[in-house]
């Protein structure tokens, strides 16, 4: 448990120190953007192909995802402090040991590691940010450590191509130990541990361990699924494990002392829609990661430099505004913020239906602006909204609830929607097998208009399940 600030404290040097603390966290977690500019090099230099090296991200999404929970539930027993900067030395440790790895079977296996640190840095740094600051000034913050964080993404993004043409793959790792080190220093400098004066409590192991293995099954049944098909034998044995995984699962959490999951919050009246809102809004716009670089390069011809520079508005809009939106939030009642900011990710993802093969390079960049603007109100305003419904003796499970509902809606969009889009393509070419096609720009713009159109009717779903906590958040204002 962090050392906790009330409406009266006023902010001082040491609660912006956590701060610089937590946003060092989240920057270095959003860096790993620069794996994805990596995967050719790393393919040539350890002698492998593309679908092996593709490992390399699954493995760490689904182990972040998959020990996400249980990271957090010890993170509140065992002190938030603590597991933070445990997590960020072993994220470092891992980050090293990758960039000297001499073979893929090691680079895998420290991914699994650097995943751990990625889960504690996730789920302790919203907690810690939460404990210091005062209900007034909790917006504010958690705004301004999300907008550093998305300049991790600008930064990889750029950079990393920058470094990997300059020093190779390692260097993209190799590059992240004087952040970490200096995340380390402004940790155990500003944050406090203060125990839990409440009675000793054992930690729900058996709960953490099945909870990992369903949610890691999960995460790879809709990424293989989405890229060998949903009826594979391998897939449908993932589904099954998984499902009886979360089975097991509640069972053994209706009876643990202190649950990694309270399943109380499956019926929460702010935080179960709160979740699936987000959960929702993720899956509909993270298709602009991985869907809208294929239109801006294939069909409008444009460059991959001109496609960092569209990457690049959208990042920089939503590190501008995420401040902005965690200081509405913290004026107003979070929950009108966050669906002011799904609305415009909804009618966003609606204006990019109307791209065709005319479209211009600024007309793509005006509705990344307006999506950044979006992701950057959303993301402060529901990290206010869900951090204030926890107690303070559970910020580190409310941080990976909060991070987890995001990630599964990142997986779910590049498996579900990646799966839509291909299904789209091949009904308005007739052609069965489109992978192995050319693309056909009018028939690809076509698909990707049905795409958006689906994603805009998910983001204007999630702004209707916005409205129905209002009552229920209005009710209990933010501590």
């Amino acid at each position: 448990m962090i050392e906790a600030s009330d409406n009266s404290t006023r902010i001082t040097g040491r609660m912006w120190a956590g701060l610089v603390a937590a946003a060092i966290g989240i920057f270095l977690t959003a860096l790993d953007v620069t794996v994805n500019v990596a995967l050719p090099n790393i393919t040539e230099d350890l002698n492998t192909d593309l679908e092996t090296v593709q490992w390399i991200i699954i493995f760490y999404v689904g182990g972040t995802t998959g020990m996400q929970l249980g990271l957090g539930g010890a993170a509140d027993i065992y002190g938030l402090k603590r597991f933070f900067v445990f997590g960020l030395f072993t994220y470092m440790l891992a980050v090293f040991l990758i960039g000297v790895a001499p073979g893929l079977g090691f680079v895998l296996g420290l991914r699994v590691l650097q995943a751990v640190g990625n889960g504690l840095i996730l789920a302790a740094a919203p907690a810690i940010v939460t404990g210091l600051f005062p209900a007034g000034s909790r917006g504010r913050a958690l705004g301004m450590m999300a907008g550093l964080g998305t300049l991790g993404m600008i930064t990889g993004s750029l950079g990393g191509g920058v470094l990997v043409d300059a020093f190779g793959w390692r260097a993209i790792f190799l590059g992240r130990l004087p952040l970490c080190a200096l995340g380390i220093a402004f940790a155990l400098v500003a944050v406090r541990e203060v125990k839990n004066p409440g009675p000793a409590q054992s930690y729900d192991l058996r709960g953490a361990v099945t909870l990992f293995i369903g949610m890691a099954s999960f995460i790879l049944f809709v990424t293989l699924a989405g890229r060998d098909g949903w009826s594979r034998p391998y897939v449908l044995g993932l589904v099954a494990l998984s499902v009886a995984a979360m089975f097991v699962f509640t069972r053994i959490e209706r009876r643990a002392e202190r649950p990694i999951l309270d399943l109380a919050l499956l019926k929460h009246r702010v935080l179960a829609p709160a979740l699936t809102a987000a959960f929702l809004v993720t899956v509909a716009t993270f298709i602009n990661w991985f869907i809208l670089p294929f239109y801006v390069s294939d069909v409008l011809g444009a460059s991959a430099r001109a496609w960092g520079v569209l990457l690049m508005l959208h990042a920089v809009t939503a590190a501008l505004t995420s401040p902005v939106g965690g200081w509405l939030s913290d004026r107003a009642h979070p929950s009108h913020t966050i669906t002011a900011a799904m609305t415009v990710s909804a009618l966003a993802m609606f204006w990019f239906t109307t791209l065709d093969t005319q479209s211009s390079l600024t007309d793509v960049g005006m509705r990344m602006v307006a999506a950044g603007l979006g992701m950057g109100l959303f993301q402060a305003s529901n990290a206010n909204l869900i951090m204030g419904n926890f107690t303070r003796d559970r910020l580190g499970m409310g941080g990976a609830v909060m991070t987890l509902s995001r990630s599964l809606g990142t997986v779910s969009s590049v498996a579900i929607m990646g799966a839509l889009f291909s299904a789209r393509q091949a009904a308005r070419s007739g052609v069965r097998d489109v992978a192995d096609t050319p693309i056909d720009p009018p028939t690809f713009v076509l698909a990707f208009r049905d795409l958006y159109t689906v994603a805009g009717v998910l983001a204007a779903l999630a702004v209707v399940v916005s409205f129905s906590y209002w009552p229920w958040a209005m009710r209990r204002r933010s501590r």
